[in-house]
């Protein structure tokens, strides 16, 4: 029988008649004959399952044989391979007898049975590549086109000759391999085809996750000790611990002597007046000190007042951010301190040392903590040095290095009320204040979750299995669980106080106020250690935020083509995004060529003729990251589709780099956003006034200022308003939690991405087609420092797991918000959902730990990959929830797995890319392909064409946006919406402390279930703004 390889080798006429008539005749035997339909009624629901799982994997031609090479890099590579190996190793250890019979009887380390395997799977490659070439010849006819390029045709005949030699390999590989009987030639022919697969890529590489390092959590209490010396301190910040000046005098003049006088002369110079980058002196912080009379007292009395304090280490944010969000940690206080007075023509700087302060004003300082112990522990998870100084058996205080500022002011006689001469350094310590509390209802007793009643209900009809799954968990009994709550504490709360405040339900922080009053010369509290001054942050205080980018081959990475390292007080507020663009003039026209042509009546594009695939072996791309507008750092990446590896993280004074990677695509558009120490009210208006102001824009029909629109602000901002809602909302039910549940949580600097998503069909390396495929969610980092204030450890654990729950959830829930239309709803996926989605459909959900780790991978069918990443998981001490099979969801295949650390709270929660987040799936498919084509376009003719394609869409994401940013800044008492949010997080808490103290396999299980129902109820609290 003639191969159809042979076909694909003649001339085109012949592939397009016999080849074509081959795979018609191929499809009815393989799937329509008689013989097949039977063998189709007989097959296992396993087996069925397979074959829908195919299908969605099958869709085109160029799919097709992808997914088929993939299965035969699989079953090769990790499934016989692994057989022959423990076939080889047995052998080895036989007896004299075993090797007697062994000699008379085939020594072949394939079986028969598995030579078959891979023989039908050779065959269904071989007509998965007739059919695929055939469409692949076709193209060559679309790139004969006159307006296309040279270039393109020179790729796709080098393209063309790569596979083909690549898929020639692979054959010959095969037909050795299945013609060997001698056990040592099969196992080097299956030596020789195992490197060649390994060597070519099918799929994108799925993102593992390193146990150890599990993305979402609290930081480790592991700062330093504080410094005891001057030199010792002078080290750690990167600050010589005298100037040269006085290493000059003390040649000949006693340092003590040197350092007593110098401190009472010491003058102020221009770097004392000169703004930062830390202490900026922005128009909003000018127009402050001129309202504060450029006034030295009334300077430090609203910074004290009105700057709330947050417990950690380094210059983070700056002064203008710290403005902003009205909250900072010592370093980021003073900064704003000193910009204030540097503004005002005071001269400002830092002075950084160690100190000691009562253990009761620092339980007050760090938020109400009511045990040392926590106290302590929130000031080690910030990262600032400190040690505890007991005193008969007891906490009597901490020392703690800390920093402020000094102005000099005219302190004799006026001590700083009037802005006279000036004579002396004195210190402001604007972040060192104490707390009034005002306790707000308990209203987990008052109302209490009937934990145990759901339990026996789920459980009198859930099965429960002791290997560690459970299965039929009633969907509609948890439903009823949550009305029933929700409508318990509406009416409890309305009906005891229907005029309150949130503040007033749920308890208040006020800082004691300080009135305006002459200066002191002394600080707040009694004890300086040592101390060091500086008109600047040293390099060695200051966060550090890294993006890199690199290609491989043969499995190692290059340099990176795109490298970017910024103090987080230079990105604090912007907007940070990588995009690809054409990487020169011909590969913009060749993607132009595939724009469809206008119109000739109307002059418009039609947005359904929108194509939402490229062939990315004939386009080059270049990377480009920008901060802001600004483009910081570009480089070419290769072709549109390849694969290349990302890095990207925070240095921190204490714990230096900590880095993530993921594996991303050429040409999909990513939005990065930082959450440094919460977000604030004045970035969410930046973002809602560039959205309007492109809608405005959009909607005017006015060529040349939709032809200004740039892709930032075309596909950045929506995604960027995307992300930034993520972390705001999250912040939001996070004070409401820990105030609720009797926690201190603090948010340390965190950050994620929102992004296109593209899929490729990999031919041996090359990607042959990309298509946009949805918007994915990667939340790589997720940190706060949190204690409860009792410090009992095991509700702290309580409200990680109800926490990390519903920080997953809304990876799902906030872009299907902000990008449902009233007519079409968005539907994404996330690890919560797709667990409680398969648990809906009838699947075992699988909780895994050591002790039955080795029945559930044998119950379980999820990607090799995945299965990989669980047992690495669970041998380093990890429990795992996921379900047994995965989804299919809206034309793909999608499932969900949590990797949770049971001593320390940590978890990452991941979805099937390997990506920490959700994928937004279905979304109208406007706003697919715009993005798509404006993801990678810099300046186009026929792009305002394609822009008005998506007008429509995204007056529907503005207008949600507008009512989120609504929602965040102005609901001042319990309106509507934020009435469920604060039912809906009271409910968490109280659910997932009552599930906390529940054993047994049905319990996590339950609480991923619950927060899915409490998400999914929640969906239009949003979307009523207040």
């Amino acid at each position: 029988m003639i191969s159809p390889i042979d076909y694909i080798r003649n001339a085109v006429w012949l592939m397009r008649s016999t080849a074509a008539l081959l795979l018609v005749v191929f499809n009815f035997v393989f799937f329509f004959s008689p013989t097949v339909l039977a063998l189709e009624e007989q097959l296992t629901d396993e087996e069925r399952y397979q074959n829908k799982i195919d299908e969605i994997f099958e869709t085109t031609p160029d799919q097709k044989l992808a997914y088929r090479l993939q299965k035969l890099k699989e079953s090769v590579t990790l499934e016989l391979s692994g057989k022959v190996v423990d076939r080889v190793q047995k052998s080895s250890k036989e007896g004299l007898l075993d090797k007697v019979i062994s000699f008379f009887s085939s020594d072949a380390v394939i079986n028969k049975s598995e030579l078959e395997e891979i023989s039908a799977l050779k065959s269904s490659i071989e007509f998965a590549y007739a059919e695929a070439m055939l469409g692949f010849e076709q193209e060559a006819e679309i790139l004969n086109n006159p307006k296309v390029p040279e270039l393109a045709r020179e790729r796709y005949q080098a393209a063309k000759a790569e596979v083909t030699g690549k898929f020639d390999q692979l054959i010959e590989k095969l037909n050795v391999l299945l013609t060997q009987e001698d056990g040592d030639d099969q196992q080097q022919a299956l030596n020789d085809l195992i490197q060649l697969l390994n060597e070519s890529q099918f799929k994108k590489t799925h993102t593992a996750e390193d146990p150890n390092k599990l993305p979402w959590g609290t930081p480790e209490n592991k700062a330093r000790k504080p410094a005891e010396t001057l030199s010792e301190l002078s080290a750690n910040i990167g600050v010589d611990a005298y100037p040269a000046s006085m290493q000059l005098a003390s040649a000949v003049i006693p340092m003590g002597a040197v350092l007593s006088s110098l401190k009472d002369f010491e003058k102020p110079g221009a770097s004392e007046l000169a703004p930062t980058m830390d202490a900026q002196i922005t128009p909003e912080i000018q127009a402050l000190a001129d309202q504060l009379n450029n006034n030295v007292v009334e300077i430090y009395t609203w910074v004290h007042n009105k700057i709330l304090f947050v417990p950690s280490h380094g210059s983070l944010q700056g002064a203008q951010m710290t403005l902003d969000t009205k909250r900072g940690n010592a370093m980021d206080t003073a900064s704003l301190t000193i910009a204030l007075l540097r503004a005002s023509n005071i001269p400002a700087r830092y002075v950084y040392g160690t100190v000691e302060i009562p253990a009761e004003k620092i339980m007050n300082w760090v938020g109400g903590a009511k045990n040392a112990n926590a106290a302590g522990a929130l000031l080690g998870q910030g990262g600032i040095p400190n040690v505890a100084i007991v005193s008969g058996g007891k906490i009597k205080s901490f020392r703690l290095e800390h920093v402020w500022a000094e102005a000099y002011v005219d302190f004799e006689p006026s001590r700083g009320l009037k802005n006279g001469s000036r004579d002396n350094w004195i210190p402001l310590d604007t972040s060192f204040k104490q707390y009034e509390f005002t306790e707000g209802e308990d209203l987990g007793q008052t109302v209490p979750f009937d934990a145990d009643a759901l339990i026996s209900e789920m459980q009198a009809n859930s099965m429960v299995n002791n290997d560690g799954w459970v299965q039929g968990v009633p969907q509609e009994n948890l439903e009823q669980a949550i009305n029933s709550y929700q409508q318990e504490l509406t009416d409890y709360i309305k009906t005891q106080n229907p005029d309150a405040t949130v503040g007033e339900v749920l308890g208040l922080k006020d800082v004691k106020v300080v009135e305006p009053k002459p200066l002191s010369s002394g600080l707040p509290y009694k004890h300086i250690v040592t101390s060091n001054t500086f008109s600047e942050v040293p390099n060695n205080l200051r966060y550090k935020f890294k993006y890199t980018l690199s290609t491989s081959e043969n499995g190692y990475l290059s340099s990176p083509f795109i490298s970017v390292v910024e103090p987080t007080v230079k990105l604090a507020g912007k907007k940070l995004g990588l995009s690809f663009a054409p990487a020169t003039e011909n590969d913009e026209q060749i993607i132009a060529s595939y724009l469809p042509e206008p119109d000739p009546v109307t002059g418009e594009i039609d947005p359904d003729s929108l194509s939402d695939t490229l062939p990315g072996y004939t386009i080059n791309m270049k990377a480009e990251f920008h901060i802001n507008n600004d483009l910081k750092s570009s480089g070419i990446a290769g072709s549109m589709g390849s694969e290349l590896h990302e890095s990207l993280g925070y240095w921190s004074p204490v714990y230096g780099w900590e880095l993530s990677s993921n594996k991303i695509t050429a040409g999909e558009y990513q939005a990065i956003g930082l959450d440094l120490q919460g977000t604030d009210a004045a970035y969410a208006a930046k973002i809602q006034s560039g959205l309007e102001e492109t809608k405005a824009k959009l909607d005017s029909d006015d060529l040349d200022q939709i032809d200004s629109l740039t892709k930032q602000e075309l596909v950045g901002d929506l995604l960027q308003a995307t992300i930034f809602s993520y972390f705001a909302l999250n912040n939001l039910q996070d004070d409401i939690a820990a105030q609720q549940s009797g926690m201190i949580s603090y948010r340390m600097p965190s950050y994620g991405k929102f992004s296109t998503a593209l899929s490729t069909s990999y031919w041996f390396g090359m990607p042959r087609n990309v298509s946009a495929s949805g918007l994915v969610m990667d939340v790589d980092r997720v940190s706060n420092s949190k204690v409860d204030k009792e410090n009992n450890t095991t509700k702290r654990l309580a409200f990680d797991k109800m926490v990390g729950n519903r920080y997953s959830a809304m990876e799902h829930q906030v872009p299907e918000l902000l990008y449902s239309k009233e007519d079409e709803p968005a539907e994404g996926i996330s690890a919560i959902k797709a667990i409680a989605l398969a648990s809906a459909e009838g699947q075992k959900i699988w909780t895994i730990k050591q002790g039955n780790l080795s029945v559930a991978l044998q119950n379980i069918n999820l990607p090799n990959d995945v299965m990989t990443e669980i047992r690495n998981a669970v041998n380093n001490g990890k429990i795992v929830t996921t379900h047994e099979q995965p989804l299919s969801f809206y034309g793909s295949q999608q499932y969900g797995y949590i990797i949770l650390d049971p001593n320390t709270g940590a978890g990452a929660y991941k979805i099937g890319s390997g990506a920490n987040g959700g994928f937004l799936k279905k979304l109208d498919d406007l706003i697919l392909k715009g993005q798509f084509w404006l993801g990678f376009f810099k300046g186009l003719k026929k792009k305002n064409l394609v822009t008005k394609a998506i007008t429509k869409s995204l007056g529907q994401i503005v207008t949600v946006f507008t009512n989120a940013y609504k929602f965040l800044t102005e609901c001042k008492d319990l309106s509507l919406a934020l009435m469920l949010t604060l039912v809906f997080t009271l409910m968490s808490v109280a659910i997932a402390i009552a599930l906390f103290f529940v054993a047994g396999p049905l319990a996590f299980p339950l609480s991923i279930g619950l927060a899915y129902v409490e998400d999914y109820l929640a969906d239009l609290v949003i979307a009523k703004g207040c």
